[in-house]
Order: C-alpha cells, then sequence, then structure tokens
C-alpha cells in the first residue's frame, strides 16, 4: 500500500485516476464505495470524467455495507 500525503483536490484527481485506471483494465470490476465527507471529492472528479466520455461505469458494480 502507498501511502500520498497532499492536497485534497489533487488526492482527490490521483485517487480517481487509479479507479479509472482499473476500470480500463477490468471493466467488470467490482467497486467498494465508501460513505461518508471523505470520498467526496473523489467521487465528483468520477462524475466530471464520466460526462466528459472518458469514464465508462456500465460493465461496473459497486457494493457497500450497511
Amino acid at each position: 500500500m502507498e501511502v500520498v500525503i497532499g492536497v485534497p483536490e489533487e488526492l482527490a484527481s490521483l485517487a480517481a485516476g487509479a479507479i479509472e485506471a482499473l476500470l480500463d483494465r477490468k471493466p467488470e470490476a467490482v467497486l467498494g464505495l465508501a460513505t461518508g465527507s471523505s470520498p467526496l471529492g473523489i467521487y465528483d472528479e468520477l462524475a466530471r470524467r464520466h460526462r466528459e466520455g472518458r469514464l465508462s461505469f456500465s460493465r461496473a458494480r459497486g457494493v457497500h455495507a450497511r
């Protein structure tokens, strides 16, 4: 595991990039979806990339625990 310390916007972009790379390699990936405010920047960045047509979630699945 790699620990990265930085500005929240940069970290959100870095994390979204890792998820984008995963979906490029494995479009049917299962994503664990965190709740709370911590992942919101990542989700915003993923949504932006999806709107731009750079990212598809059509074959991916998401899960989260209650």
